[in-house]
């Protein structure tokens, strides 16, 4: 006799195995970014990063750099979703004069739906494809830009058969959990993040070389006995210290160089090191202890 499986257990298994499939490529997806993030940032300031042996929770922490421009394109939609569903439950007008739209225009309507959905995705692809040609640089990103130009092409021409086809909106698509316009827009999403990751990486790492990042700290070393000092005694900010070594590039004027130097230098070669802030500290002990009134002298 065969046996079957009730249907809220199957249904129980199905959220179960959703939910795990999220949560990995979620993490995976915050590893991707921070990987980006750690490579652009130490590459612009000329260090490798693989010397550093960065463990991989680090990798993933640095998405923090990027989560908040991560997050624009998401928060916007669904902030636009639920103002249309909040807006059209009470203002019945609304809901009326869409439906009037979508009868007087018909595909045409439903293409200016769905291309306002897609439309930041789709315009930063293009942007990405341009920047790539106009720089030629044979790269990781360039191969990213390359990608997200032709993603930007599929997910265009999606949208048209979309409208002029099935007659469907986007999001009723992706409500319905349809894998194409959630892959497309993933996807974009996804290369989109990571050359957004690379670009603020190399701002950031630009800052804290000409010392305009809070946290730059100029550095001085002071060499052992017989060791060579190939390296400026000034003029240098600590990048970090990691594997037995100081990691420092030379301080660099607005706009830094392109090729800035950097040295790896032995924590058993320096016999006294000077470090301090470039930049005051943005809380001072004092503000953090409130000043009693004064009631004049007693």
């Amino acid at each position: 006799m065969a046996l079957s499986v009730p249907v809220p257990a199957l249904g129980t298994t199905q959220r179960v195995i959703e939910s795990a499939v999220i949560a990995v490529a979620t993490s995976t997806g915050l590893y991707l970014v921070g990987s980006v993030y750690t490579d652009a940032y130490y590459s612009r300031l000329s260090i490798e990063v693989t010397a550093l042996d960065l463990a991989p929770p680090f990798i993933a922490l640095q998405s923090a750099h990027v989560l908040q421009s991560l997050a624009e394109y998401p928060v916007t939609l669904l902030g636009l979703y639920l103002l249309y569903r909040v807006l059209s439950s009470r203002l019945g007008w609304l809901r009326a004069m869409y439906y009037r739209l979508l009868q007087r225009l018909g595909r045409l309507f439903l293409l200016i739906v769905n291309l306002a959905i897609v439309s930041p995705l789709v315009a930063a692809a293009i942007m990405a494809e341009i920047k790539e040609a106009e720089t030629g640089a044979s790269s990781v990103l360039s191969e990213v830009a390359g990608l997200m130009g032709t993603l930007g092409t599929v997910m265009l021409i999606y949208v048209i058969w979309l409208s002029f086809g099935p007659r469907f909106v986007i999001l009723s698509e992706i409500r319905a959990r349809k894998i194409t316009p959630i892959a497309l827009l993933f996807a974009l999403y996804l290369l989109d993040a990571l050359i957004a990751t690379a670009s603020n990486a190399a701002y950031d790492a630009e800052l804290l070389m000409t010392g305009l990042a809070d946290g730059s700290i100029a550095i001085e070393l002071t060499m052992s006995d017989g060791v060579n000092e190939a390296i400026p005694a000034t003029g240098l900010i600590l990048v970090t210290a990691r594997n037995g070594n100081y990691y420092v590039v030379e301080r660099q004027s607005f706009p830094p160089s392109l090729r800035p130097v950097a040295y790896a230098v032995p924590f058993d070669s320096v016999d006294v090191i000077r470090m301090q802030r470039i930049n005051e500290a943005g809380l001072q002990l004092e503000d953090l202890f409130e000043e009693p009134p004064t009631t004049g002298p007693r």
